[in-house]
């Protein structure tokens, strides 16, 4: 189970490991796929770069970058970095800022699937626990889906108007943003050797990019959707080897920086949440308890659907069949949806349960009207005991941690089908 104000923060950030032991997620895209999309993505960004930001930069800033910056289009990142999905950085070396081919097409996808989520109103829960996903799941062959795929947003998505423009804007203005926060590395020379001197240089690209943004025609609604997704890719808490060191307090100054009164509230919001530990071990448990299966599209407030359900006759025993109730935490009174899918076979009972963030196992034994019931989620494990009433079509019960069966809330259920 899970803490239940954590309940009422899903969809408001994807976060992303640390660099130390990050997984390795270069196979998202075949390379001869990125080798198909890297002219039409570097030219592109260079029309940004050339017809959006170059107009609009000072005769000082322009000096100081030397003429017209250069952008290199690699697919995938050096080194360590080559595995992560959003790696724009600029190198040690000669003055260039990096945007490899495998980053750009990630969040061009995920901008995509932002885009068809809100067009059609469901919820944004779907993207964090994908997130989730890619940094705590093994998949077969270490290939993970990439996000539209995963997420199950349709192949004509773009198709709709409305969604291509929303997809495009967001798409457009993350890349002006992070085009610009790199070259405000450039700018000012950064050369960090330690992790407080990372933090302030982190602050100081934001600080330039917020800036020269003001000075463009482009609403920077996009620049959320790039944070949403890069939110602790960088270490959450930071350590000393990051070099774009994420925290609460650069995202709330980055806030105060910009004009728009939306994406200031939004980048708060992450700020004020990235130093809620509940909030990263939600995530955690999410990506671990997480089932593919379970990511398609729904609204607000509906539970993730699991790859099979159960069918349950109107003369169904007690315990089987899909049930729908709340559960409660002690010392919180707060009552949290939860469906409940069971299959019985004579007294054994085994199933499925979901809150909102992944899916738990569930089986135990049926003595007389109570089932009692050992459940697995997400590495926490415990036992419990429900009861039933309404001949079978509705259940009252309690569940606790470990051995006890009753120390951490209750949890109610009716029978649906």
């Amino acid at each position: 189970m899970r803490g239940p104000a954590l309940h009422l923060l899903l969809g408001l950030l994807i976060w992303w490991p640390s660099n130390a032991g990050a997984r390795d997620l270069s196979m998202l895209y075949d390379a001869s796929v990125l080798e198909q999309l890297r002219p039409r993505y570097e030219r592109s960004t260079l029309r940004i770069l050339t017809e959006v930001i170059l107009p609009v930069l000072t005769t000082e800033e322009k000096r100081r970058l030397g003429g017209t910056p250069r952008v290199e289009f690699p697919l995938y990142a050096e080194g360590e970095s080559r595995g992560r999905p959003l790696a724009f950085y600029v190198p040690p070396g000669p003055p260039r800022v990096v945007l490899p081919v495998l980053s750009l097409h990630f969040l061009d996808e995920l901008c995509t699937a932002y885009a068809w989520l809100q067009i059609n109103d469901y919820t944004l829960e779907t993207v964090s626990e994908y997130t989730a996903m890619l940094r705590y799941r093994d998949f077969a062959g270490g290939k993970p889906p990439p996000p539209l795929q995963a997420l199950h947003i349709p192949d004509n998505a773009l198709k709709d108007p409305r969604v291509d423009e929303l997809a495009l804007g967001h798409f457009v203005t993350a890349r002006t943003f992070i085009l610009l926060h790199e070259l405000g590395h450039l700018y000012h020379q950064h050369h960090a050797t330690t992790y407080d001197e990372s933090r302030r240089n982190e602050e100081e690209a934001d600080r330039f990019a917020a800036g020269v943004m003001r000075r463009t025609p482009l609403p920077p609604l996009g620049a959320l959707v790039f944070f949403f997704a890069d939110a602790h890719w960088s270490g959450y808490p930071s350590s000393a080897e990051d070099t774009h060191p994420l925290s609460g307090a650069r995202l709330r100054a980055l806030a105060r920086q910009v004009d728009d009164p939306e994406l200031a509230s939004g980048l708060a919001k992450i700020g004020a949440f990235l130093d809620d530990p509940e909030i990263r071990a939600g995530f955690a448990a999410s990506g671990k308890a997480g089932d593919i299966a379970a990511l398609a599209p729904r609204r607000r407030g509906e539970m993730p659907r699991t790859a099979t359900t159960t069918d349950a006759a109107a003369d169904s025993p007690a315990f089987h069949g899909t049930y729908v109730g709340q559960f409660t935490q002690r010392g919180n009174e707060e009552r949290i949806p939860i469906q409940l899918i069971l299959d019985r076979r004579g007294n054994r009972v085994k199933g499925q349960y979901s809150f909102g963030v992944g899916i738990g196992k569930i089986t135990g034994t049926v003595v007389g009207d109570t089932l009692h019931f050992d459940w697995e989620w997400a590495g926490s494990q415990g036992r419990g005991k429900l009861i039933s009433r309404e001949g079978g079509n509705a259940f009252d019960g309690t569940w606790g941690y470990r051995d006890s069966g009753e120390d951490a809330g209750t949890w109610n259920g009716d029978r649906r089908y």
